[in-house]
């Protein structure tokens, strides 16, 4: 993840591993601890990350540094409040149904762009292509392989957030996506929406 922003990082390493100080975070990206306050100072400005302060019975007190339940809501998500705002409207003038017809279209589109670029791999370079898709797409990903043909995909932002927190649909529509381009079983085990600070799936040959 070296490729991305000295900010964003902060925020993934974060979302990952929880508080960490300054020395942590400054071995973690790989940057001096002054560079990483600064880049800390500009997180707490946006109401991105916070600080505790933690007292030991030897040596000085210091501070730990946490993303915060704005966070959540996506590192790479700037239309937010505009998204937000239509969704309201959209349910409060009857018209839930049509945002689940959009959804389902829209992935059905995705789908086929997603199909059309894994059809190239054999099967075992699908899954580590997908998490190329999905960094594309500003979710942050990161695979591990945890056995012969299984797979753990995490994704640490959510762009669509705001959307599944007020309609499920599109959290089961994702897995669905990746079981379908993959011809592989997904499980869902963590959602950011459900407080998680990552979307956590599963990834296994189907069985016979």
């Amino acid at each position: 993840m070296d490729r991305y922003p000295s900010e964003t990082r902060i925020m993934l390493a974060l979302k990952k591993n929880g508080k960490l100080s300054l020395k942590e975070l400054s071995e973690e990206i790989g940057i001096s601890k002054m560079a990483i306050l600064n880049h800390i100072q500009k997180l707490e400005g946006k109401g991105l990350v916070e600080r505790f302060l933690v007292k030991s019975d030897v040596g000085r007190p210091y501070f730990v540094f946490a993303a915060t339940e704005t966070s959540r809501e996506g590192i790479a998500n700037s239309t937010g409040e505009l998204l937000e705002g239509l969704l309201e409207f959209l349910e409060k003038s009857g018209n839930r149904d049509l945002v689940a017809r959009f959804l389902n279209e829209r992935y059905g589109a995705v789908r086929l762009e997603y199909e059309k670029r894994l059809s190239r791999y054999p099967r075992e370079e699908k899954v580590k292509e997908l998490a190329k898709i999905r960094e594309e797409e500003d979710y942050y990903p990161e695979i591990k392989e945890t056995g012969k043909g299984s797979y753990e995909l995490l994704e640490y932002n959510c762009p669509i957030f705001q959307v599944s927190r007020k309609f499920g649909i599109a959290c089961s529509l994702e897995s669905q996506l990746f079981s379908s381009v993959l011809q592989m079983d997904v499980n869902t085990t963590h959602r950011q929406v459900n407080g998680s600070d990552v979307c956590r799936f599963l990834i296994r040959q189907r069985s016979i």
